[in-house]
């Protein structure tokens, strides 16, 4: 007998998914011997309190819907942020809330479709039990409705589809759940597919959260809708190009136009913690994120089997091509994954 020590990625493929844990011991000519993950012994828990609270949850909205009518403005603007995790949401969302003055409020990483003031007070409650009392208490009574007035609110999605994000039931619960909002806008943000998925290697961010879909799934349906092909964002959608974003002022003013902000480009060199900073610099470029190689992010996984392998469709070179235009130097990447048919090279089948 011996013990097989999984790579990262395999960990990443069976993370969550106890079907393909199982086969894969049962195929196994050895014993292999894994460390599971608490949330994995856990999940039979967790997926009952899960269902309690669905069902609570959907009770709470159709009452309050009955006896809670929405009429005053709360928010004068509201940002619906959307991107892939370590696409730069963090640091657009930086810049966006310093060209704001007055109450501006940034709801982080909710869940597509539900109250975002309810997802963070539970989550909070369930990740650190006892722990942040008072916030978890604000967060509750807002869910509830006694809503704070605001200049701006944020509330951002990572790695949800664009059809989870803009759903018919968040729009139906909209008012109830954030208030109603002078001006509604949908920001978009999309990286390039080389440097993003590089940046998500880098970091061990494999899987996404809708179930049977991938990263190259959700990065075509963003792009998709980032050249209007799709209209899931359908509140002012203004499209955020990171690449251009992270180096061109005259980009950043227009778009400070089009979201109707007074243009100072604060907050452009600020790394924030959240989500531990940059992949590859985490926070050490605090101060001077302008400086960080973020285009060129690929070339530390140019030679790796699985980030080559999530490359061979060919409708991502496609639309990175249409989106960004060319990115300097993968061209010997596109020969190698596509070949130089445009066919996937060495026996990858497209995903």
């Amino acid at each position: 007998m011996c013990a097989k020590k999984l790579s990262r990625h395999e960990r990443f493929a069976y993370d969550g998914d106890l079907s393909i844990l199982a086969r894969a011991v049962a195929n196994s000519s050895h014993f292999m011997f894994i460390n599971v993950p608490s949330r994995m012994v856990n999940r039979p828990r967790r997926m009952s309190r899960q269902l309690r609270r669905s069902v609570s949850h959907r009770v709470e909205d159709t009452y309050r819907q009955l006896t809670q009518p929405v009429q005053e403005i709360t928010n004068q603007k509201e940002l619906r942020v959307v991107g892939l995790r370590r696409t730069g949401n963090h640091a657009i969302i930086t810049w966006l809330e310093q060209q704001h003055t007055g109450v501006v409020r940034h709801l982080n990483n909710v869940k597509a479709g539900e109250n975002p003031y309810r997802y963070k007070g539970e989550n909070l409650s369930d990740h650190h039990p006892g722990e942040h009392a008072k916030m978890v208490e604000a967060y509750r009574r807002q869910a509830q409705g006694n809503l704070v007035k605001r200049d701006c609110l944020i509330h951002s999605y990572e790695d949800w589809g664009l059809d989870q994000v803009g759903s018919r039931r968040f729009e139906h619960y909209h008012d109830l759940y954030v208030g109603r909002s002078q001006q509604r806008f949908d920001v978009l943000i999309l990286r390039d597919p080389f440097n993003l998925l590089a940046s998500r290697l880098k970091k061990g961010y494999v899987a996404v959260k809708p179930r049977r879909r991938d990263v190259v799934d959700l990065w075509l349906q963003y792009a998709k809708e980032f050249v209007g092909e799709t209209d899931h964002l359908a509140h002012n959608r203004v499209c955020i190009n990171y690449n251009r974003w992270f180096c061109d002022r005259t980009y950043r003013q227009t778009l400070a136009e089009q979201l109707n902000m007074t243009f100072s480009d604060a907050g452009l060199n600020t790394v924030r913690s959240l989500g531990g900073g940059s992949s590859f610099d985490a926070q050490n470029m605090n101060g001077q994120a302008t400086h960080m190689d973020v285009t060129h992010r690929w070339k530390h996984f140019a030679n790796d089997p699985h980030y080559r392998q999530t490359l061979t469709n060919e409708e991502i070179w496609a639309y990175s091509e249409k989106i960004f235009g060319p990115i300097e130097g993968t061209e010997a990447l596109r020969s190698d994954c596509l070949g130089n048919d445009g066919q996937p090279a060495w026996g990858f089948a497209a995903s």
